[in-house]
């Protein structure tokens, strides 16, 4: 059984491949964003079956005699290692019957490395990984199922959004321990030169045809090259998701066994990137290309972009005061934007699950995931916490902000870009996008021709 596991999760990871991050005054706000139903029956029903059995977690949970517990994570910056360094000294304290062994890895070479141990049926007992990658695992079936574990209160504290990624056929398989997301960075002189409005809440973010005459207008007064650009640069194109969910439209069907990228809300998402790209609004740089759009909105040549959490300090080092952060775009009273961040999750055949289970709720309960975030510059996926729970030193403002994007989330986008065969569909939306985004040599209607053509024939073959 060990055996074919392995030979079966490797599979899936060479068949998936590895996905390598106007003047506007008076204008109308925003109704307040809300789910649309398909997306709250999603988030409904995953927490529904996450809960099947977790109250029995409520009881105390015992490690198994002699319990060794295995720990694989990256260390992506000082904060990130820090963050770390403090979790695992208090998990030891705290939990002297289980023995932790950290394991770490280069950011860079995380994947890569734990793939070969993986190849050697040399596992881990517990690791870290990135939501839009869990899908591998999951069709591997190599998940530690933790519904047993995790009790129904922890759980109901969870962003909905972030329990449905962590959730497989019913089951818990893994813990949401922290998010970043995408903001829109402005340049504070051209937008008070211009006088253009900054939203003040997530509610009051920019309509798609505010934002666009906000373009024309900077991009005519300070003669740029283009108004602006996005981080779905570097095979990064499920960072665009967000418009295609705000409007209404998704990658699969709520069963996820249909493509539904030929729907109008797509296409009308699509159309509206077509439209950026024939006035040279946005930059021309491809969703599979080199990443270049925090270059070039430091440099001022472009006047806003949108770009994540973890860039605050580049901004910082290379604009100083000059860049602002504000709320995504809004359309019809939703709003949304990118899932990023990490969960934890046990090995299936670890050979101690309750020790690895009381590592995990240890990792990701309020209290460590509030201190881990606020060490690390992380934003937390609990509820309680992003009420205003986390105390930052760094960029305290920005962070709020963050705060406040995160919570507005699709649970829809969040199960679909955890699902089994997204990573493959994610390689399609960035080779199909490729030609409209460079030279406009493809329409927004034969980008999602060909994505519900391409992306169906991943599907059938799952």
């Amino acid at each position: 059984m060990r055996r074919n596991r392995v030979k079966k999760v490797m599979a899936v990871m060479l068949a998936a491949g590895m996905v390598s991050g106007l003047a506007a005054c008076g204008g109308k706000t925003a109704e307040k964003p809300a789910a649309t139903p398909a997306a709250k029956e999603a988030a409904a029903e995953t927490t529904a079956e996450a809960a099947k059995g977790a109250d029995a977690a409520a009881e105390e949970l015992k490690a198994e005699e002699g319990a060794e517990i295995e720990i694989a994570y990256w260390e992506g910056s000082t904060s990130d290692k820090d963050a770390w360094d403090e979790l695992i000294a208090n998990l030891q304290k705290d939990h002297p019957e289980i023995k932790i062994i950290p394991q770490t890895y280069p950011s860079s070479d995380y994947r890569d490395m734990l793939d070969t141990r993986i190849a050697g049926n040399d596992w881990p007992d517990v690791m870290r990984y990135t939501y839009q990658r869990l899908g591998k695992f999951k069709q591997a079936d190599v998940m530690l199922d933790l519904s047993p574990y995790i009790a129904q209160e922890s759980l109901d504290d969870v962003s909905p959004a972030f329990l449905s990624a962590c959730t497989y056929e019913g089951k818990l398989v893994a813990m949401p321990h922290h998010t970043d997301t995408v903001a829109m960075f402005y340049n504070k002189r051209m937008f008070e030169e211009a006088g253009i409005r900054i939203p003040t809440s997530v509610e009051d973010g920019y309509s798609w045809e505010e934002i666009t005459d906000i373009a024309r207008t900077l991009k005519d007064k300070y003669s740029l090259p283009y108004a602006f650009g996005g981080i779905w640069e570097n095979n990064s194109g499920y960072r665009y998701l967000p418009f295609i969910y705000m409007n209404g439209g998704s990658v699969l069907n709520e069963a996820q066994d249909a493509v539904t990228m030929d729907s109008p809300e797509v296409l009308e998402a699509i159309k509206l990137y077509e439209d950026w790209r024939k006035e040279d609004l946005v930059a021309n740089t491809a969703f599979s290309g080199a990443t270049t759009t925090n270059s070039l909105f430091v440099a001022e040549q472009t006047a806003f972009t949108f770009s994540g959490s973890w860039h605050c300090s580049y901004m910082q080092e290379n604009m100083g005061d000059k860049w602002g952060m504000t709320y995504m775009p809004v359309r019809n009273g939703k709003t949304g934007s990118d899932m990023g961040g990490n969960a934890v999750f046990a090995y299936s055949e670890t050979k101690y699950p309750k020790a690895a289970a009381i590592v995990i709720d240890y990792i990701t309960n309020a209290e460590n995931m509030k201190t881990f975030c606020e060490t690390g510059a992380f934003i937390p996926v609990r509820t309680s916490l992003l009420e205003g729970g986390v105390e930052y030193k760094v960029f305290p403002d920005e962070m709020r902000i963050l705060n406040e994007i995160v919570a507005t989330i699709d649970p829809k986008m969040a199960a679909d870009e955890t699902s089994v065969s997204f990573q493959q569909l994610n390689e399609v939306f960035n080779e199909e996008m490729d030609p409209l985004a460079v030279n406009n040599s493809a329409t927004a209607e034969q980008v999602v021709a060909a994505c519900q053509e391409r992306m169906t024939e991943v599907l059938n073959e799952q």
